[in-house]
């Protein structure tokens, strides 16, 4: 076992023919971090992919959270930034519920009008899942 302070130092290793050349190996820390980047690389193409409708639905939830915190405050208006984050994500995904949100900047009215959002994308969502079904393919005839 090696002492503490000299962890980081290269270690020499015996070589057969000629002991006294010095051979680096890893430390256990770097042994480590290059295991992890490893398992990085490797895991790219395992990541399951996730679709667009369920980051749109992450983004209605993020949006739903921000405004639940300006009901919490008792804010008459959405501040202006999550206001226009609210329009783009609406006017995005439906013309008419762009048209229902208005002008009208009350959290309650515009809490309302994502959670409709969010109904739509729920209803896209369940429609990608089901018909992504494949073709059965009968094993026996008769």
């Amino acid at each position: 076992m090696q002492p503490m302070e000299n962890a980081a130092l290269p270690q020499r290793v015996g070589v057969s023919g000629d002991a006294a050349i010095p051979r680096y190996m890893p430390g256990p820390l770097e042994r480590t971090v290059l295991e992890l980047r490893r398992i990085d690389r490797h895991a790219v193409w395992r990541r399951p992919r996730v679709g667009r409708t369920r980051l749109l639905l992450r983004e209605s939830d993020a949006l739903i959270d921000l405004i639940e915190r300006c009901r919490e405050r008792e804010d008459r208006l959405l501040p202006t930034q999550l206001w226009s984050a609210v329009v783009r994500f609406v006017g995005a995904l439906d013309g008419d519920l762009r048209d229902e949100l208005g002008i009208n900047r009350e959290p309650g009215h515009v809490a309302d009008v994502v959670f409709a959002s969010q109904r739509k994308l729920l209803e896209r969502a369940r429609m990608e899942r089901t018909s992504a079904t494949g073709r059965i393919i009968p094993l026996f005839r008769g």
